[in-house]
């Protein structure tokens, strides 16, 4: 299992503590590590072979990355930012976040 998907885990057993909200493409998480105050990250809800955006179908991308959007425009509200950085990075796990 890759860190990500244990952090789900987490979520489901209920013992993730950063754990904020559950929508239907995935899980938002407040940073562990608050460097940048508010980072928060929107945890695609499968790993599987699906790593990149192109992997989803046209509908399911669609709505994770409408449900990103909601996610930066909460965050934006709740910790007052003056912008909102997006990156699908996965150097270090190869699952969407």
């Amino acid at each position: 299992m890759c860190l990500i998907c244990d952090r789900i885990e987490m979520i489901k057993d209920g013992t993730n503590p950063y754990f904020v909200k559950e929508l239907e493409t995935g899980y938002v998480v407040i940073g562990d590590n608050q460097h940048f105050h508010g980072y928060t990250l929107f945890l695609y809800k499968h790993h599987g072979d699906k790593t990149e955006l192109f992997h989803l179908d046209p509908t399911e991308r669609a709505k994770f990355l409408e449900e990103m959007t909601i996610v930066a425009e909460a965050v934006s509200r709740a910790f007052g930012a003056e912008k909102i950085n997006y990156e699908l990075l996965g150097m270090g796990d190869a699952h969407l976040h």
